[in-house]
């Protein structure tokens, strides 16, 4: 990179747009298809809809029918058609991060940065994200890992504020004689979820998550993407007061790991279903940060 003042500036072919989705090879991809032997998908998806838990500053889903059936019937009536055909359609307005959806490396920043290096400052446009947006999120096929942390504690749900360990984390893959391998997605169940289905305040205000050091390690073995069943992965409250949201900071800005928010698991759980093929691809908001997403496991 070049030099300007104090800040070193990155020229645009030294970007690395896509963090550590680079571990998906060709290999990780076919040992993950190897995964599937009955052809059962599982969504792991939450229903977006109207009243469902946001955070307060996010501006609720609104959908507004654009065309009616009857309408579109009328239009195609004076253009001479026979048959009544007609077409529904609807405008949808959406804060990006709703739902079950997935962060670009672009998201977040610490310090005005962003991963890579990049000036958080000059990276965010009026146009959006110029680097590190949803366009550069490649599909992620890959081995997915489920680590039910409430099954670990014999808990039907952590509580909010409970802290996830490396301890944690390393007793349950041994329990189940599992280890986590570069280019895997991994995904914690802490039951957070069950309040999204009752509309609990509760889901938006806090919530159990990894910690400083369950962030770390996870990253260390180099995963692609990390999700939770949670609203924003991050335990809340913070370890930490003065230092909120970690595990945005090590994921998305130090190491270049997506994060997926809002899962659905409770269905793998129930199922016991801990080792399988994770699917998913975002759409290509360009610059965008965040846009809900439909992963899905297959075994």
């Amino acid at each position: 990179g070049t030099r300007k003042g104090d800040e070193t500036m990155i020229e645009p072919n030294e970007v690395d747009e896509v963090g550590a989705a680079k571990f998906l090879t060709p290999e990780v991809i076919r040992s993950a298809v190897g995964l599937v032997k009955k052809g059962k998908i599982y969504s792991l998806g939450q229903v977006l809809e109207s009243g469902m838990p946001q955070l307060p500053r996010h501006p609720p889903l609104v959908v507004a029918p654009f065309t009616t059936p009857y309408q579109s019937q009328k239009r195609w009536e004076q253009r001479g058609a026979k048959n009544l055909p007609g077409a529904a359609s609807e405008r949808v307005e959406i804060n990006t991060h709703s739902g079950t959806h997935v962060d670009a490396l672009g998201h977040w920043s610490n310090c005005n940065k962003n991963y890579g290096g990049l000036d958080a400052r000059e990276n965010y446009t009026e146009k959006g994200l110029a680097h590190l947006g949803l366009e550069h999120i490649p599909p992620i096929v890959a081995r997915g890992v489920l680590i039910d942390i409430a099954g670990l504690k014999r808990a039907e749900m952590l509580e909010g504020g409970v802290v996830i360990t490396v301890g944690d984390i390393q007793a349950f893959l041994e329990n189940n004689k599992l280890e986590i391998r570069r280019g895997d997605v991994v995904l914690i169940h802490t039951g957070w979820s069950k309040l999204w289905q009752q509309r609990d305040a509760r889901y938006c205000m806090e919530e159990p998550g990894p910690g400083r050091e369950a962030a770390i390690w996870l990253a260390d073995q180099e995963i692609v993407a990390l999700g939770t069943d949670t609203m924003a992965v991050d335990v809340d409250p913070p370890e930490d007061p003065a230092y909120p949201r970690v595990v945005h900071q090590i994921m998305l800005v130090d190491r270049g790991i997506n994060l997926i928010e809002n899962m659905y698991l409770d269905e793998l759980v129930k199922d016991n279903i801990y080792e399988f093929l994770f699917v998913l691809t975002t759409p290509k908001l360009k610059g965008g940060t965040a846009f809900p997403v439909e992963p899905v496991a297959i075994v």
